[in-house]
Parts: structure tokens; C-alpha cells; sequence
């Protein structure tokens, strides 16, 4: 049985990892925003990648890791490694096959849409960039599904680098087609060096793939090919796929569905400035760039969610079912707890800071090219109101697994279609608002992300009949309150003075790389100060281990 920490010292080694990735990752989004800043050919790129995101959330570490993970686990531990190859053979045939049908029936959709309904002469460009990214982008679906199942299945036999490290591979082919390829190609040409990054993504899936394989190898993975749909174990697998996908509907589908409203309401220049919607006029209420403010605020939030949690939510899932198939529930319900606990720590660090510096953070990192100062202002309102359901986005991803790891589908299916149509009727109506606009699609996801959290939680308590929110997640709770408060406190105070000395400081990146990083640092430093003193755990499971014994102290304990 592994030890209790064993989820978290897992959880940091894909963290590191990720970390990398995230790094990478951060520098493709800042090439992007100095490429193409706020405007439609950046809006038009960030919708057709809705489409490969959408499913890689739903069928890829969405819905199929959930599924397959459990189900993989159990036969890996009865049946033995032979089984399990089977197994993995059988869904991967089954998951090519079903995203082909799907990429053929969108791209049958975007002909559709096209011939049957053609564009408005005026509107005809910009909607002709939209759909032919979308479906250049399509093939992209497939093999990030295929990356997140392969995935899976590295972290079920104990081994997390590859997996965390294969984002890097893809980074890294869309680095080289912003900053080299796209110029060479067309040079002073926004709308041609788009094609080519999107052609740069669907060769980097492909390498990502292939870079999973020597690590498969050495751990004794076969692969294969096995359709068999009438296969027992693929049955059950099948009866718990669709709930489970649309169970993510609040992460998933709403991301999804706000790049549609967010698209549709949006006014591209040169093009009719009026919607006709439910048989009124009215004027568009987005401007260009809407989704892009909407997709550079989403990429700054989950930097820390990518680092940070879907780190321990994916070492938590492999843990989390091993106990639930032993039904050992008293080490289970302390591992949620502990998982739980430490994902909304990181969350309210992350999102005060957010909260706090969303100006100088964007500033800093898109303030360059074709991002003026205008696009930071915009953007980093959005990320605001990222900042304030941070909490809730990661708390939600630990709960999400705890309803998977014990067989149960239905209840997050359940509350997510409730919640769904919540997130598109606040869209709606928040939208139109003039001092909100695209931060409506944050505040949504906000205030429905908190409702899943909260319902999930409640539910879960009394199926189980074990407590996850006791007496310690109450005081952890109140440290976490004191470290924002700190936060706050010190920022307030030291703000006017830090400022007096980044005036001084030469260059224009530089001066911002001191007030935004220097700042952060003193915020954090705050948080996390003040939540140690008081005891915390959560701090001393995130120091290094020679640190942990004085966090202990000053809780009152002893760590293990």
C-alpha cells in the first residue's frame, strides 16, 4: 500500500516536469500575442483550437483517463500485464475509430455551413479564415486523444516524465512555425503565417507521439490493435464514457461554449455591425479580440492549475483507485482530503496573486509587437475574474476523481447538466453589460465552477458517509484566509514604494520584469509566511523535507 505522501511526492515530480512545459508553453503564447496581438487572426486561431482541446478534455484525459485509468488498474492488479495489453489494444482501436467519425462529421458540418449558408460578401474573408482553420486544425484531435490515453497508461505502471514532458515537443514545433517558419513563408503576412502554425501543430502531434514510444517500450507496454466492442470490459467502459464525458461539461463544454457565443457576438471590422438574434437587431457587443483576451487570461490561470494541480490530480487518480478497489475508504478519504486541501492552497495562492497583479503580469509577458498597452488593460481584466474561481477550478478537478475512482458517472454528469446551461445564460446576459463584456465568460465559469465544487462535495460526503470538509480543512481554511489577508496587507504598503524604485530601473522590459516578479514574489512570500507560522500542513507538504519538521512545530505535530 503506498504511503500517504506518495500521491504528493508523485504529484511533484510531474510538477517539475509540467513546469517545463508550462515554460515553453508561456514563451509560444508570447510569441503569439507579438505576432498577432488582440485582433480576428488571433480570434480565428484560438477558435479552431476549441475543437482538439474540446475532445482532448472529454475523450483524452477528460473522459477517457477517468474511465480507462480505474478499469486498466483493476485488470493490471487480477488479471495481470497481459490482459491489460489487450485491454489497451481494444481501446485504442475503439478511440481512433470514434474520432474519425467525429472529425469527418465536422468537417462535413463546416461544408455545410459554407455552401448551403454562404457568408455575406463582406463577411466572407473573416468567416473563411475562422472555418478553414478549424478544419486544417481537426487532425489534431486524434493524436492528442491518443497522446492523453498513452499517457495514462505510463502513469498507471508508475512512470510520470514522459508523459509531463511530450507538451514540450508540441511548444516547441509551434515556437519554430511563429518566430522562423511563418516569417520565412510570409513575411509581414499575419493571416498566411497563421496556416503555417496551425500546420506546425499537426506535425508536433505527431512527434509527441512519437516521443512517448521509447518510454513505453522500456516499460513493457505493448501496443496493438484489437476492435472488439462486444468485449465485456470495453462495454462497461463504453457505459461510462459518455456520462463521463459530459460530466466535464462545466470545465469542458463551457470552455467550449463560450468560444462559441464569444465568437458569434463578436464584430469583425469591415462587416455589418448589427446581429439579428431572436428577431431583434442589435448591435454587436464584443469587438476583435475578444476571444483572444478570453484564451491569454484562460493560458495565465492555468499555468498554475497545469503546474500545480492537474499534477497531483493526476498522480491522485491512479491512488485514489487502488484504494477504492481495495475498499480501503478510510485511506481513501484521507487521501481526497489531504489532495483537496493542498489543490485549493495552490489555488488561492495563485488566484490572490492573479487578483492582485493581473496588470503588471500581463504587462510583463504580452506587452510587445502587436500587443499594445490597450490589449493588457483588456486582458488582464478578464484574468481578474480568473483569479477570484481559481480556488474552484482546481478544487474541482480533485473532486472530479473521487466520484471516478469509486465507480460514479452519473452524479458529476448530473450536476454539470444543471450547471451548463446556468454558464451560457450568464454569458448571455452579462455580455451585453458595457463595464463587463468578454469577462463575462470568466465570471461565469467562475460562479458555476464554485456551485460544482460546492454540490459535489455535499454529495460525495453523505454517499460515502465519511467526512472530507472535518475540523483540520476548517483551520486549514482559516490559515489560507490569513495568508491572503497578508497578501494584501503587504502589497498595500509596499506598492507606492516599489513603484518609486521600478522608475528607476532602465529598459522598458526589465522595469516591468522587476515590478511584476518583485512583486509576486513579496505577495507570495507573505501568503505563504503567514499560513507557515500558523501551522500549516499544506506548506509543509509543498517544502523540502528539511523544512517540514519546523512546519510541523509550529502546528503542534509531527510529520511523517
Amino acid at each position: 500500500m503506498p504511503q500517504p505522501r506518495s500521491v504528493v511526492s508523485s504529484a511533484k515530480l510531474i510538477a517539475i516536469c509540467t513546469l517545463i512545459s508550462r515554460v515553453t508553453g508561456l514563451a509560444r503564447d508570447i510569441l503569439l500575442a507579438q505576432a498577432f496581438g488582440l485582433g480576428w487572426v488571433q480570434d480565428a486561431f484560438s477558435y479552431a483550437f476549441q475543437f482538439p482541446n474540446l475532445f482532448r478534455r472529454l475523450f483524452g484525459e477528460g473522459a477517457m483517463a477517468p474511465v480507462f485509468v480505474p478499469t486498466f488498474t483493476k485488470t493490471l492488479e487480477s488479471e495481470g500485464r497481459e490482459s491489460a495489453w489487450r485491454l489497451l489494444a481494444r481501446t485504442l482501436a475503439l478511440m481512433t475509430f470514434a474520432l474519425v467519425l467525429v472529425i469527418l462529421a465536422i468537417l462535413a458540418i463546416i461544408a455545410v455551413i459554407w455552401f448551403v449558408f454562404p457568408p455575406d460578401p463582406a463577411d466572407r474573408a473573416a468567416r473563411g479564415l475562422l472555418l478553414s482553420l478549424t478544419a486544417l486544425m481537426l487532425p489534431f484531435m486524434l493524436s492528442i486523444c491518443l497522446l492523453a490515453l498513452l499517457s495514462s497508461i505510463l502513469n498507471c505502471v508508475g512512470s510520470f516524465v514522459p508523459a509531463a514532458l511530450a507538451p514540450i515537443v508540441l511548444n516547441v514545433g509551434m515556437i519554430a512555425g511563429i518566430a522562423w517558419l511563418g516569417p520565412r513563408v510570409y513575411p509581414g503576412n499575419p493571416r498566411g503565417q497563421v496556416y503555417i502554425v496551425a500546420l506546425a501543430v499537426l506535425a508536433s502531434g505527431v512527434l509527441q507521439l512519437v516521443f512517448l514510444w521509447p518510454a513505453l517500450r522500456a516499460y513493457g507496454v505493448t501496443l496493438g490493435w484489437r476492435f472488439e466492442a462486444r468485449d465485456p470490459t470495453v462495454q462497461h467502459m463504453l457505459r461510462l464514457l459518455v456520462p463521463v464525458a459530459l460530466g466535464q461539461g462545466v470545465l469542458a463544454f463551457g470552455v467550449f461554449l463560450d468560444a462559441q457565443i464569444c465568437t458569434m457576438l463578436t464584430h469583425v471590422k469591415s462587416t455589418p455591425e448589427t446581429v439579428s438574434l431572436l428577431g431583434w437587431t442589435l448591435r454587436y457587443p464584443l469587438q476583435e479580440g475578444a476571444l483572444s483576451a478570453v484564451t491569454y487570461a484562460q493560458r495565465l490561470y492555468q499555468f498554475p492549475l497545469g503546474v500545480l494541480v492537474i499534477s497531483l490530480a493526476t498522480a491522485a487518480l491512479p491512488a485514489f483507485s487502488r484504494f477504492a478497489v481495495r475498499a480501503e475508504w478510510e485511506p481513501w478519504a484521507h487521501e481526497v482530503r489531504e489532495s483537496l486541501r493542498l489543490a485549493v492552497f495552490e489555488g488561492l495562492l495563485a488566484g490572490t496573486m492573479m487578483i492582485l497583479l493581473a496588470e503588471p503580469i500581463m504587462r510583463l509577458l504580452f506587452e510587445r509587437g502587436r500587443f499594445t498597452h490597450d490589449n493588457t488593460l483588456r486582458a488582464s481584466f478578464v484574468l481578474v475574474f480568473y483569479g477570484f474561481g481559481l480556488w474552484a477550478f482546481c478544487a474541482q478537478h480533485i473532486v472530479l476523481r473521487a466520484f471516478y475512482s469509486i465507480g460514479d458517472v452519473r452524479t458529476p454528469l448530473a450536476i454539470s447538466a444543471v450547471l451548463l446551461p446556468l454558464n451560457a445564460a450568464l454569458n448571455l446576459a452579462l455580455v451585453w453589460h458595457p463595464t463587463i463584456r468578454e469577462a463575462a465568460f470568466a465570471l461565469s465559469t467562475t460562479a458555476t465552477s464554485t456551485l460544482s465544487v460546492v454540490v459535489g462535495l455535499a454529495i460525495l460526503q453523505r454517499r460515502m458517509k465519511l467526512r472530507l470538509l472535518d475540523r483540520d480543512a476548517l483551520k486549514a481554511l482559516g490559515q489560507m484566509a490569513a495568508g491572503i489577508a497578508a497578501s494584501v496587507l503587504v502589497l498595500w504598503l509596499v506598492w507606492p514604494a516599489w513603484m518609486r524604485l521600478v522608475a528607476h530601473v532602465p529598459g522598458r522590459l526589465v522595469s516591468s520584469a522587476v515590478e511584476a516578479l518583485g512583486l509576486l514574489a513579496i505577495g507570495t512570500v507573505a501568503f505563504v509566511g503567514v499560513a507557515w507560522l500558523l501551522g500549516s500542513h499544506e506548506v509543509a507538504l509543498l517544502l523540502p523535507r528539511r523544512f517540514r519538521h519546523a512546519a510541523a512545530t509550529n502546528a503542534g505535530g509531527v510529520t511523517k
